[in-house]
């Protein structure tokens, strides 16, 4: 039977804390417990979400207080990283950086890229893009936004019309105003690559 002391240890063993040491390319991190001990394991994250951390503090489960079973919890955020404002119900993922997706219980979801990043919804149907440089892509494997407004601007100023008298075109000054707003629609909308 176990000793009263062994039990003891078994159940301060349970739940520890650590620091998070590096990161490999295997998927391992190292982080150092609380009394020093170095462990080298995956962390225990839940299904459908995935973080790699670059600092911070790690919870650890020692599976019947034995230090040989660890479980590490994903990292926590380390200090002077702020998760962005959330009201009850909603749910975030986000970086140290910045970076968030908010999903709102009220309904929505807010996407925050910071630095260079951009913003990127892709389906098998279609891509929305919001690039680094502040334009946004819209398109399909056929056409994309970008082309199809200019397409459309270009025919409208090369109209010409047909019978009596024939070939009258678009008023020069019509044309230079088409242009110019094909230039407006070019700054907002980016053309596939």
């Amino acid at each position: 039977m176990m000793e009263l002391r062994e039990l003891g240890a078994r159940l301060r063993n349970l739940f520890s804390t650590g620091e998070f040491q590096k990161r490999y390319d295997d998927g391992k991190i190292q982080i150092k417990t609380h009394n020093n001990r170095v462990v080298e394991k995956k962390e225990a994250f839940p299904y459908g979400f995935y973080a790699k951390a670059k600092g911070g503090k790690t919870f650890v489960f020692c599976q019947g207080g034995n230090p040989d079973g660890i479980e590490i919890f994903p990292v926590q955020p380390g200090e002077g990283v702020t998760p962005p404002e959330l009201e009850d119900g909603d749910a975030a993922l986000y970086t140290g950086e910045g970076g968030a997706i908010i999903t709102r219980e009220a309904g929505g979801i807010e996407i925050t890229a910071q630095g260079d990043g951009a913003v990127s919804i892709k389906t098998d149907k279609g891509t929305v893009l919001v690039k680094k440089d502040g334009k946004i892509y819209l398109g399909n494997d056929s056409i994309d936004n970008c082309a199809l407004i200019t397409g459309l601007i270009d025919e409208i100023k090369n109209i010409v019309t047909a019978g009596s008298p024939a070939s009258q075109t678009v008023n020069p000054a019509t044309q230079a105003n088409l242009e110019a707003y094909k230039n407006k629609v070019k700054q907002l909308y980016a053309e596939a690559e």
